[in-house]
């Protein structure tokens, strides 16, 4: 009878010991998922302003002020699970968009684009992205 308790005990403290263990693993998995969110989050947008910033069409969108035009370009290349808003603004201005949610985290670059063929009008496009 006591060689059965024994036994017991030790199946009890193993079961304790992976309880413990597959907790600190989920914790950890956790931390280093949102990290790698935000490097995905950065390159993605990284990848955006680089194509807005190449793209002759894109470009007038900002010089001419047409977020409408500009935000569904931007959506056609940004994935499904994340949001996105776009603020066009001069380059002495802070850019600030009132669309940003204020209880999510929030990823921001942003660029200057200086002039087309036609024009030379320095704005600032900034871009916000979150996950949704």
């Amino acid at each position: 009878m006591k060689n059965k308790k024994a036994w017991l005990r030790i199946v009890e403290a193993v079961l304790a010991i992976l309880i413990i263990l597959s907790t600190l693993l989920v914790i950890t998995s956790k931390q280093t998922t949102q990290e790698d969110l935000s490097d995905e989050i950065s390159e993605i947008q990284t990848n955006i302003l680089d194509i807005v910033s190449k793209n002759t069409t894109l470009r007038e969108y900002v010089i001419n002020e047409n977020p409408a035009a500009l935000k569904k370009e931007i959506d056609l290349r940004l994935p499904n699970s994340f949001n996105s808003a776009i603020k066009i603004c001069q380059v002495d201005n802070i850019c600030t968009s009132t669309e940003i949610p204020t209880d999510k985290s929030v990823h921001t670059k942003e660029i200057l684009i200086t002039t087309t063929l036609e024009t030379y009008q320095p704005k600032k496009l900034r871009f916000f992205v979150w996950i949704e």
